[in-house]
């Protein structure tokens, strides 16, 4: 914060009020989604869930090199800042910073941790070739202009930097029969309204679908595709996809106000009708009989070594998990 005039670091601390949820007042109404204590703690159990998906991995990007030789990583919409912190944490001689429209990140951080209130999606102030790997998490499906912002990220990744997006499928998919494309389910019906809903807003909930193409375009290599099945519930018999499931299931029961009022309300809808509908919406996500899942999407790619890029490389899917 101590980069901000003091004129601007009030604005840039103060936050936004609707509904009873927060949001925040830097660049206003750039994120659809709340920035408060409930929306911060869902922020780390999904941080929790995601690392329990990857048996513990922070990044699959080949950089653990890079990063023990004092690599410079760059974690775009960083929101609570958990994952830099325990980056910073495990790896002392990489540089670590963080950004975000929020300014919800802790105070103490590791000495090589840095965190600043800023809109990824303007003009990047640093240098070119700078970055030896550039993070995005669970915030693709709000970003506006996908294409400048993998230009951007090529820009300033360092050649043979990594690029690596992580986000989940927002759409509740089912291996049996417990739900079938005639079953009623709530969820499913939110997921398609919040798709509409997004779109309004100017973003893509499901972007990240896209991604390994818009890599390719954009002129990187080595696209890689790792995905997870993500249980909504306690029904797997495995143990650490049950946690995973019930770290799920809660962070989607305590966001859904705070995840549908925006999208719905650029829908047109009421804030009576959005919490009627949310009733059915919670005895879905409740609903033991549903076998569902959601799939957790990882990709990343290199900026090539080279000046000329490569649009003939063709991205590579990897299936993670097929125990759910």
């Amino acid at each position: 914060m101590s980069n901000y005039p003091a004129s601007v670091t009030s604005s840039v601390r103060a936050h936004v009020y609707e509904g009873g949820l927060r949001y925040h007042a830097f660049r206003e109404g750039k994120y659809a989604f709340p920035n408060d204590e409930m929306e911060q703690n869902r922020d780390d159990m999904k941080h929790t869930m995601s690392l329990m998906l990857c048996r513990g991995q922070h990044f699959y990007a080949p950089i653990e090199d890079a990063l023990n030789a004092g690599g410079e990583v760059l974690d775009l919409g960083t929101g609570t800042g958990i994952w830099a912190v325990e980056l910073g944490d495990k790896y002392p001689e990489a540089q670590i910073t963080g950004i975000d429209l929020s300014p919800i990140q802790p105070n103490f951080v590791p000495e090589n941790v840095h965190f600043f209130v800023d809109d990824f999606e303007e003009d990047w102030v640093d240098p070119v070739d700078k970055y030896d790997y550039i993070h995005i998490r669970h915030t693709m499906h709000s970003v506006r202009d996908r294409k400048l912002l993998l230009q951007r990220i090529m820009r300033h990744l360092k050649p043979g930097g990594y690029a690596e997006f992580q986000d989940m499928h927002f759409h509740p998919r089912c291996d049996d029969s417990s739900m079938t494309a005639d079953t009623p389910y709530a969820l499913r019906d939110m997921a398609n309204y919040m798709e509409m809903g997004m779109r309004a807003l100017g973003t893509e909930l499901h972007a990240i679908l896209t991604l390994p193409d818009a890599l390719n375009e954009a002129g990187f290599e080595d696209v890689t595709t790792l995905t997870h099945k993500c249980p909504i519930g306690l029904w797997p018999r495995d143990k650490r996809l049950r946690l995973c499931g019930l770290f799920l299931r809660t962070a989607i029961m305590d966001g859904l106000r705070g995840l549908s009022r925006r999208p719905f309300l650029g829908l047109g809808w009421t804030q009576l009708q959005i919490e009627m509908f949310l009733v059915d919406v919670r005895k879905a996500v409740m609903d033991a009989k549903f076998h569902t899942y959601f799939t957790y999407h990882n990709i990343f790619a290199r900026k090539p070594l080279g000046g000329t890029f490569s649009l003939l490389n063709q991205p590579r899917l990897r299936d993670e998990d097929n125990d759910s």
